[in-house]
């Protein structure tokens, strides 16, 4: 199995999220019942592939997943239907797929050796960041919505996306909290939807531009809620 890592939560190598490619488990997305079954044909061609994930991002970004289809897919990139088909079963498979490789592209793993706080800020203002960039942000939106009505895209999404980050982060504020930095009172899953809730809620809501969103300000007020009362030493 290829793996890609990727630091959404901070970019200290012990960070690093483990996301699963799909185009090496081509089976476990949609259909368990095929999971053990070895892709069929010929190989993937690496310039098909990326023409397919590229085609795929672009229609996703122009009409939403709503319209996506096989044959919009295959038009764009200029390949048949059943080259798409060969290589996945269904267009949410090639939706994810095509999210995880501009998502790794736009989380790249860094090193450094970063305290709590700064981590936390980093962590806020690169999500702000990306999510708010129009070219990516409704991407996002889209897969998320689409994840709603379809099971299969929910899955994948879960699987590749959401279970290893959400692990990761559980790691990291886990690490931080037994060193002190993050109250011994507090559940980790709360401190985690806690970094990450407005940004969301401001993406799939759109009732206050994500754009004018302060990342220092929520990463302080996060930090205020999270972190021990003033004048309780850190750490010890």
């Amino acid at each position: 199995i290829r793996s890609v890592n990727c630091v959404i939560i901070g970019r200290d190598s012990r960070l690093s999220i483990r996301f699963v490619s799909y185009c090496d488990r081509i089976g476990d997305m949609t259909d368990q019942t095929s999971s053990t079954s070895p892709p069929r044909g010929r190989p993937r061609s690496p310039q098909s592939r990326e023409a397919i994930l590229r085609a795929t991002s672009a229609l996703i970004r122009e009409e939403g997943y709503s319209q996506l289809s096989i044959e919009a897919i295959a038009a764009r990139a200029g390949v048949g239907k059943q080259t798409i088909y060969r290589w996945w079963p269904s267009k949410g498979a090639v939706a994810v797929e095509a999210f995880l490789a501009e998502l790794t592209t736009r989380f790249p793993m860094e090193e450094s050796g970063e305290d709590f706080r700064t981590e936390v800020t980093g962590a806020i203002s690169r999500a702000a960041e990306q999510w708010s960039d129009p070219e990516f942000g409704p991407y996002v939106a889209a897969l998320t919505c689409a994840a709603l009505h379809d099971p299969a895209v929910a899955d994948a999404l879960y699987q590749h996306v959401v279970g290893p980050s959400r692990a990761g982060h559980r790691e990291w504020m886990t690490r931080a909290q037994a060193a002190g930095e993050v109250r011994a009172d507090i559940d980790v899953d709360l401190a985690i939807d806690l970094m990450y809730a407005p940004i969301w809620f401001r993406l799939l809501t759109r009732t206050v531009p994500l754009s004018d969103l302060d990342p220092v300000a929520l990463s302080d007020a996060v930090l205020r809620a999270i972190q021990p009362p003033p004048g309780e030493s850190i750490g010890a």
